[in-house]
């Protein structure tokens, strides 16, 4: 082989050395958070990286796009687990430009393959989800959480489901919000870690 046929070998390899590194990263899942709430007291388990969902506002701009966080938790309070949906409805659109008020929080459901899941909406602070602070809030955003019942069973099929949606739905329109940031395997490792025993408080 030429050396210049060398080279394009090696070049082509260190390609797919980084491909490969780069997918590696993607499919490794972090751990879940675990810390005690000073202020509720309250022990959280909380996965590591929020799903994040995106509409596109395309009648606006390029890159114009309405938002919707969803962090998993599990509050342990005096041995009482309660497990939560933690929403935020946030936005890169500016308020002084939209034609249509942002989605109700009360409109969602989640399409997880061929199965509905209402999201059933309890509160509208940390303090609904018995915690003291914004847990995963979007960064440079002063929007309040929307908190979410939900159950290990939900959690875990949702961590599992090949196709993930959040519908925004009202009588005149259902508005589907893509999958924007895919964290099924951080959501994966907290369920499991819930599974495997149930949160110690310290």
């Amino acid at each position: 082989m030429t050396t210049r046929g060398s080279k394009h070998a090696a070049g082509i390899g260190l390609l797919a050395l980084v491909a490969l590194t780069f997918w590696s990263r993607l499919e490794a899942s972090q751990p879940p958070l675990e810390y005690l709430d000073e202020q509720t007291a309250a022990y959280l388990t909380v996965v590591s990286e929020p799903l994040v969902f995106s509409y596109e506002r395309r009648e606006l701009a390029a890159n114009a796009r309405d938002y919707v966080t969803l962090a998993a938790a599990a509050v342990n309070r005096a041995g009482k687990v309660r497990y939560v949906l933690i929403g935020y409805v946030w936005s890169t659109i500016d308020p002084r430009v939209r034609q249509t008020p942002p989605p109700d929080p009360q409109s969602f459901h989640l399409q997880a393959d061929d199965r509905r899941i209402d999201l059933k909406l309890i509160g509208h602070s940390p303090e609904a989800a018995g915690v003291g602070l914004h847990i995963h809030a979007p960064p440079g955003t002063s929007v309040d959480p929307n908190v979410y019942a939900a159950d290990l069973a939900t959690l875990r099929f949702l961590s599992a489901a090949h196709r993930l949606v959040l519908v925004s739905e009202t009588e005149q329109t259902a508005l589907p919000y893509a999958l924007w940031s895919d964290r099924r395997p951080e959501l994966r490792a907290l369920v499991q870690s819930l599974e495997g025993s149930a949160p110690k408080v310290r």
